[in-house]
């Protein structure tokens, strides 16, 4: 069975541009041309992953993801942003709103389809976590299925409050409360510093215990500045890797 995607957008040439590309790589599309439609075909059609603009009539992007976050009866389904604007201001309100990815307009097509691949493929691996987990009790897996940035994102979605371990050959806590980072250790590293200096870990393993803890507050970030700082530093690194391997 195709993955079903949800396309928004006001402009109609754009909205038919993306439902060409998506149909021919094999992707059933509904679509829907501002937020406020989109969250009750959402909410219908439970799409697999949502493809959105971010100004819109209505109800603009933004609030669409939060909506859909929140309230929706999909709330941890991948969301891509796409805007025609360079503004940093908007592309953080948009990551605190939970999207996943930001891409901007003219859509180049092949990166398009490499991050829905890449989005849908995490997702798949989060419902088998799921599924196979006692969800009450906590869940583990393997760093090579999901990576630390990850993890953080979905127990962020999901207001879990416990302790995520990390064991490789090195290892960490990161401690949350209702989704939120509260405090994480890493070696001789307390905080924000602690977790990124776990996000380069590729290989070991995680485990989260659903558990109360008593732990002084070390991390003063928002909890999406984290993430993105985090998400920066992998990005970097692999830009590395790949100058290297060249």
């Amino acid at each position: 069975m195709a993955y079903k995607l949800l396309v928004v957008d006001d402009n109609p040439n754009v909205l038919k541009l993306l439902k060409i590309s998506l149909s021919k790589a094999g992707y059933d599309i509904v679509e829907a041309e501002n937020g406020e439609i989109a969250l009750e075909v959402a909410n219908r059609e439970k799409p697999d992953l949502i493809v959105s603009d971010i100004m819109m009539p209505k109800m603009d992007g933004i609030e669409l993801c939060w909506m859909i976050r929140e309230s929706s009866e999909i709330p941890l389904v991948p969301f891509i942003f796409l805007t025609s604007f360079e503004d940093p201001e908007t592309e953080i309100r948009g990551f605190r709103a939970g999207a996943d990815e930001y891409m901007h307009k003219p859509i180049d097509r092949k990166e398009l389809l490499s991050r829905v691949t890449t989005l849908l493929e995490r997702s798949g691996k989060l419902k088998i976590i799921e599924e196979k987990s006692d969800l009450p009790k906590g869940f583990s897996g393997d760093l090579s299925d999901l990576s630390i940035v990850e993890l953080v994102q979905m127990l962020n979605l999901n207001k879990k409050s416990g302790i995520l371990h990390i064991s490789g050959a090195k290892s960490g806590k990161i401690y949350l409360k209702d989704g939120q980072l509260f405090s994480a250790e890493f070696e001789t590293k307390t905080g924000e510093e602690a977790v990124y200096g776990m996000v380069a870990m590729d290989s070991g393993t995680f485990n989260f215990d659903i558990t109360d803890f008593e732990e002084e507050k070390t991390i003063q970030n928002s909890t999406m500045n984290v993430i993105m700082e985090a998400c920066r530093i992998m990005d970097e690194r692999q830009e590395a890797d790949t100058e290297f391997d060249n």
